[in-house]
């Protein structure tokens, strides 16, 4: 009774099912352009595959975000560099308006520029991207400030909150993408106070020739309106440096970003992607090399019943 296959028989079986393995591998590997498809193609790669994938997902999203950034950022430096030029000009105002050559119709018509102005300010203040108020802090669906003629400072009492939005950069490190109207434009000290520097020098030149009666304590003197407005100015000043420093945090993340995603990139495709003429090659010879073990079997001689039983 014949119990099993010849010797012959079974390295000819295993040999066909190792060049059929390799023809099917190079066969998958043409179709999809991947070399890794499954576990079993290289069940080594599989872990540093998905933590290269994952980490392609977290940086891509990264990106996504330092992305809108940039765009708030970029905005907020052109809005504060707009109030800078406005509390410049504020301050040639200011000066012509306070000095003693000028007349009456003249320093009305400085006073109503300079309303003007506080206008534009309040505006710059409540400038907003994708229906978000850049200065609002953390209640972005609010403006921040509103004119109001009844307060010395010319606009109502700020609108916003606090401001903890942040930004993750490649490394996972935050760091704070902006200011809020209040800090900007109305901050806690005298030199800080836009708004009331500019209203202030309106009031002052418009007490000149109408002098409120009674006095009111809250109109300040030229000499200190003058002084408010070049603190302002300086405050101003260095806000929008802070903001060019932000600027250049979030562009150097953006290119920090776009290098680690080039890396993960290339990490993906080393694991995962094929290379499609080394298929090709590995292809041809798994099929040439089975034709060729088939071949060798079709020539082996055979040995009939009566030659085992002898």
């Amino acid at each position: 009774m014949i119990t099993g296959l010849p010797a012959s028989a079974e390295r000819f079986l295993i040999d066909v099912e190792r060049h059929q393995r390799r023809l099917d591998r190079a066969q998958r590997q043409l179709t999809s352009g991947l070399k890794l498809t499954r576990v079993s193609d290289a069940p080594d790669q599989v872990s540093r595959l998905l933590t290269a994938r994952n980490g392609l997902e977290r940086i891509e999203q990264t990106q996504l975000n330092l992305g809108r950034v940039k765009t708030e950022v970029d905005t907020a430096e052109k809005a504060v560099g707009n109030a800078v030029s406005l509390i410049e000009r504020a301050r040639v105002l200011g000066a012509q308006g306070s000095s003693g050559h000028q007349d009456a119709g003249t320093r009305a018509q400085v006073a109503a520029e300079l309303e003007g102005i506080l206008e534009r300010l309040v505006a710059t203040a409540n400038v907003a991207v994708e229906g978000r108020y850049l200065f609002s802090g953390d209640t972005d669906q609010i403006a921040p400030y509103a004119l109001d003629p009844l307060q010395p400072s010319g606009v109502s009492a700020y609108q916003g909150t606090i401001s903890s939005r942040k930004v993750a950069d490649a490394s996972g490190l935050t760091f704070s993408v902006g200011f809020t109207a209040e800090l900007i434009f109305d901050g806690p000290n005298p030199d800080e106070k836009v708004f009331a520097a500019v209203n202030g020098m309106r009031r002052a030149i418009l007490a000149v020739d109408n002098p409120p009666d009674p006095p009111d304590p809250t109109i300040p003197s030229l000499e200190e309106a003058l002084h408010n407005l070049g603190g302002a100015s300086v405050y101003l000043n260095q806000r929008l440096a802070t903001y060019g420093i932000i600027q250049n945090r979030v562009s150097e993340s953006i290119d920090s970003a776009e290098k680690l995603e080039l890396s993960l990139r290339t990490q993906v495709a080393t694991i995962e992607e094929a290379d499609l003429a080394d298929a090709a090659t590995e292809l041809t010879q798994a099929r040439l090399q089975l034709d060729a073990a088939f071949q060798t079997r079709a020539n082996t001689p055979r040995k009939s019943l009566f030659d085992y039983l002898g």
